[in-house]
């Protein structure tokens, strides 16, 4: 019987792109520097020209026009049977692999006074010695990172690639079901957003702003120059140039302002704005 140690998976689940996981996640902070997406069965590449891409691609000209648009987009995708586009086998011991181009079923688009004030988890991370904690508040921003939507099992793991942007939770979801190693101290930040941005309820406690794709400036080269020459360069992966061609092609990346309502750092609450505490919206 299948088995699988999967809290790492799972906590990249919650925070893929600048909702914490992992350490490289963090990297979309300082130029994210490397995409490592995962494997594809053999075969699946010969594909992808008989797919047929969603609605006309939304441009990036300010987070709430996008992300109003993408996340009506993707909410009625929701309605549709999902497009397996790979699968690696896990063999006896390991997890199966599932990508798919879709929403699941529960996938629904919402306003921000329908979630309340918003969550990001750091999980203490770093970038250069800075803590993301202190970057955040400074910028009011939040950053996309390179990963996508992962639902994990126990033998199984499906890879959404379709949803991918800001994740994000509320603050009474418990932080022990997002298997992150969270500790009490753990630095987050609690925030609002412009009310006419869009953005999706996952499931219980995961919500996503979509943003564009955070991709590498090597892998863009690599996608130009392929569309140029219709040669692929060695060792591409052809599922992200896939992605790119699904989504319109490349796009400038988008940055979610924020309103930093409370942040903590090492285990100590500050308080910017009490007023968003009682009303955020």
């Amino acid at each position: 019987m299948k088995h699988f140690t999967w809290r790492a998976i799972a906590a990249v689940l919650m925070f893929s792109g600048l909702s914490g996981a992992a350490a490289e996640d963090f990297k979309a902070y300082d130029g994210l520097k490397r995409l490592l997406p995962p494997g594809i069965a053999a075969g699946t590449a010969n594909r992808f020209s008989t797919l047929t891409p969603p609605a006309a691609p939304v441009a990036a000209d300010t987070a709430v026009a996008y992300t109003e648009a993408r996340a009506r987009q993707l909410a009625a995708m929701a309605n549709s049977p999902l497009q397996q586009i790979g699968f690696r086998d896990g063999g006896m011991d390991g997890q199966d692999l599932y990508f798919y181009w879709g929403a699941p079923k529960i996938v629904r688009k919402l306003k921000p006074a329908d979630v309340g004030v918003m969550r990001h988890w750091t999980s203490n991370g770093q970038v250069n010695g800075t803590p993301v904690v202190d970057l955040i508040v400074k910028s009011g921003l939040l950053k996309a990172g390179p990963r996508m939507y992962i639902i994990p099992e126990s033998h199984r793991a499906d890879y959404y690639y379709d949803l991918h942007g800001v994740f994000y939770t509320t603050p009474d979801f418990p932080a022990g079901e997002l298997w992150m190693n969270l500790r009490p101290d753990s630095d987050f930040v609690d925030f609002t957003v412009n009310p006419g941005m869009g953005t999706l309820y996952l499931a219980p406690g995961n919500y996503l702003f979509p943003c564009p794709q955070n991709i590498p400036a090597w892998i863009a080269d690599a996608y130009k120059k392929w569309k140029q020459t219709g040669v692929l360069p060695a060792g591409s992966d052809t599922v992200t140039f896939a992605q790119i061609d699904r989504e319109g092609g490349l796009h400038d990346p988008l940055d979610i302002p924020i309103t930093v309502v409370q942040y903590q750092k090492n285990g100590k609450i500050t308080v910017l704005r009490p007023d968003l505490l009682k009303k955020p919206y």
